[in-house]
């Protein structure tokens, strides 16, 4: 991620993405950025512009002027944490916040996603998925479980990191372990093991499935040693999770108190390999946030 830049928040009017906000307050705070709200309405450029452009200029300034209110509302409720801007364009809301993103040179974008209940105006849905797709900049997503557990005053002190043995995940590790020092957090190396019997479950005989549950759980282990001792004194955790790995990654979250989430996208779409399709979403319905950051960042 770029070494400086504000975190930009999108809002779209509902309480759930609001929740976010806590999380990029929290965030600032520890690197020293401000926050820019954002939001954008649909605007004019229709026939009703064409017809009644009269018409059309007075609903941009009163659509201007509520939106307007409505971020110095979720300001002010931030206080003064953190210095804080806020932002309203008219325009398609994915395209307008990459867009913004890219002008405002920002350093984190953070969004509330998978909504359940009292859906916004767009966040929820597509948007969401077109920004953990295409935006040019590390996206922390903050899925419903996170979003009910956040408070007014968020505290980062337990980061996870997910590895799969594979360089795409471990391109996480800087982000993780420079979130941790400056949060002063705690950095958990997690890699989840399938047993032998979900791993091999045709192929595998019988009488050899403890000694392979051993072995993958001695490789895995060796393996976090290895990261933990990249990581040049780094103050780190390391733990081998059994079972399906999605539901392994969340039960350690839940156990442990993990507050944060960081891990490796693919440079374009999807995520890494232990991360592929419903184990992906299966992560951003965890309790925590996840920071999804691609290999370039």
């Amino acid at each position: 991620m770029r070494d400086h830049g504000p975190i930009l928040v999108p809002l779209d009017g509902s309480e759930l993405a609001e929740g976010a906000v806590a999380y990029a307050v929290a965030i600032a705070k520890a690197l020293g950025e401000r926050i820019v709200l954002f939001t954008t309405w649909e605007g004019t450029e229709s026939e009703l512009g064409a017809s009644f452009p009269s018409m059309a200029v007075e609903i941009e300034q009163k659509a201007r002027e509520h939106f307007t209110g409505y971020l110095d509302g979720v300001r002010a409720r931030v206080g003064g944490a953190v210095q804080v801007e806020t932002v309203v364009r008219s325009g398609e809301a994915g395209d307008e916040i990459i867009r913004a993103a890219t002008e405002l040179r920002a350093r984190l974008l953070v969004i509330a996603t998978h909504g359940r209940s009292g859906i916004g105006r767009w966040l929820y849905g597509s948007t969401a998925s077109h920004l953990l797709a295409h935006a040019p900049l590390p996206v922390v997503a903050v899925g419903p479980h996170a979003l009910e557990r956040a408070g007014a005053d968020v505290a980062i002190k337990h980061i996870m990191a997910p590895l799969d043995g594979s360089p795409l995940a471990e391109a996480a590790l800087p982000a993780a372990t420079m979130l941790a020092e400056k949060t002063g957090a705690r950095l958990s190396l997690v890699r989840a093991v399938r047993w032998a019997v979900q791993a091999y479950p045709y192929s595998l005989p019988d009488a050899y499935v403890p000694q392979v549950d051993e072995e993958l759980e001695a490789g895995a282990k060796a393996y976090l040693r290895k990261q933990q001792d990249a990581l040049k004194g780094a103050q780190t955790q390391a733990f081998v999770v059994r079972g399906a790995i999605a539901e392994g990654l969340i039960e350690f979250i839940d156990r442990e108190g993990v507050d944060f989430v960081v891990m490796t996208t693919h440079a374009r779409t999807g995520l890494a390999r232990m991360a592929l399709g419903s184990v992906a979403d299966r992560m951003l319905q965890g309790g925590a946030p996840v920071l999804l950051i691609r290999p370039g960042d």
